[in-house]
């Protein structure tokens, strides 16, 4: 093999890698219906940060005096992927969960008590940094049985 096919040949290897990794969201990332979380650990760890302090999962959603309800978020969720106002990546509930909780300005839910001043999200925006990708996947996992 020539010195030009084998360069001609790593970067075709190269290209291919990383549209793979723009499709499936880069090195690290689960698919949120694949995740396979939780539910119990979910909910101890639901309980155990800021989460339970502001959002009410006794009430159905929207609601809430500072954040959302989710009572039934797993029902909202598939929901609001379906919205023609919904600008953000997800396709299906899980993947919404997901994305609120690591990138919570994906899309606001309507209510001006759930934005800061400059208009972003009142959630942490540091969930992506602060959890492990099994932490997310079992918060995921427990929030998906509220419906």
């Amino acid at each position: 093999m020539t010195v030009r096919r084998v360069t001609v040949l790593l970067a075709f290897a190269a290209v291919s890698f990383a549209l793979a990794l723009t499709q499936h969201g880069g090195p690290g990332h689960r698919p949120a219906a694949a995740a396979g979380g939780d539910a119990a650990r979910g909910a101890k760890l639901y309980e155990t940060l800021p989460c339970a302090s502001c959002h009410d999962i006794t009430h159905p959603w929207p609601g809430g005096a500072v954040c959302p309800n989710l009572g039934n978020i797993a029902t909202e969720a598939a929901r609001i992927v379906r919205r023609a106002d919904y600008r953000g990546r997800a396709k299906d509930a899980a993947a919404y969960i997901r994305e609120s909780i690591v990138d919570p300005n994906a899309y606001l839910v309507p209510g001006a008590s759930y934005r800061q001043a400059d208009g972003q999200s009142v959630m942490p925006k540091d969930f992506a940094q602060t959890l492990t990708p099994a932490q997310l996947d079992d918060l995921v996992a427990f929030l998906l049985t509220l419906r």
